[in-house]
């Protein structure tokens, strides 16, 4: 990793001393752009809330509309800048020197190595023992569902939890994906962090016990992501524990009403 250095004459200058830490910045570039579309996705939709409203849908049922909007938000931009990159580099191959990181499969667009499927299957197991203490919580019997319909019937559930998949999908791609890759090339596993953070804070307003973990659980799918070279494991783990947290607050109310 690149250690901050200061020029003596170039310090005492303004403008000079910035901009050479600006070329820095540019070389390469990746890590600077990716961290300002990842800036731009989460920060636009709390100004712009309306724009992300298609009122498609009665009154009850605007959470998952919300959701599986934002699913695709979360995507959206991210992938536009990726293909844009992947087609300039087949005409100037020379952007590989700026933006190494030009392909899908470079933010973990891929199925990803076997072994990280597994590790998320033995993730998912140690994390039962915590969902079950964690649904006799009553913060988290308020909570879970977060769509309240879902306890209306099985058929409610299931159409609530594909919409959480979306959602869980354009995440971890935001995150483990297009975030954690797009620095790992100049932060190494240190990008991780990188990744924790935001995750964690985000998580402000959950149950007080899962907002905590939540630092805990993004370095963990930052782990699974980095050894399998994907971010899909870490969807399947996300979503799976809470399918699972969703389904047993259900059984523990009384089951589907």
């Amino acid at each position: 990793m690149e250690k901050c250095t200061l020029n003596s004459t170039t310090s005492k200058r303004f403008l000079p001393y910035y901009w050479e830490e600006l070329k820095k910045l540019l070389r390469p570039a990746g890590p600077l752009v990716v961290c300002a579309v990842y800036s731009f996705v989460l920060i636009f939709p709390r100004y712009h809330r309306k724009l992300f409203r298609l009122n498609l849908f009665e009154r009850q049922f605007r959470l998952p509309e919300k959701m599986a909007v934002d699913g695709l938000w979360f995507m959206l931009l991210p992938v536009v800048i990726i293909l844009i990159l992947r087609l300039i580099s087949i005409a100037w191959p020379k952007i590989k020197e700026t933006f190494p990181q030009h392909r899908f499969r470079d933010f973990g667009f891929r199925l990803g190595r076997g072994v990280g499927w597994r590790d998320a299957a033995i993730f998912f197991a140690i994390m039962l023992g915590f969902v079950l203490f964690a649904v006799f919580q009553k913060d988290f019997a308020r909570t879970y569902p977060l769509f309240g319909l879902a306890r209306e019937s099985l058929k409610v559930f299931l159409i609530w939890e594909a919409v959480h998949l979306l959602h869980m999908f354009g995440w971890e791609f935001l995150n483990r994906g297009f975030l954690l890759f797009g620095l790992e090339p100049k932060l190494g596993r240190w990008a991780i962090l990188a990744t924790a953070l935001p995750f964690a804070l985000l998580h402000i307003g959950k149950p007080e016990l899962e907002a905590y973990g939540s630092f805990i659980a993004a370095i963990a799918l930052g782990w699974l992501a980095i050894r399998s070279r994907s971010f899909l494991p870490c969807v399947f783990l996300h979503w799976a524990v809470a399918f699972t947290v969703d389904l047993l607050a259900i059984i523990r109310s009384g089951g589907f009403a």
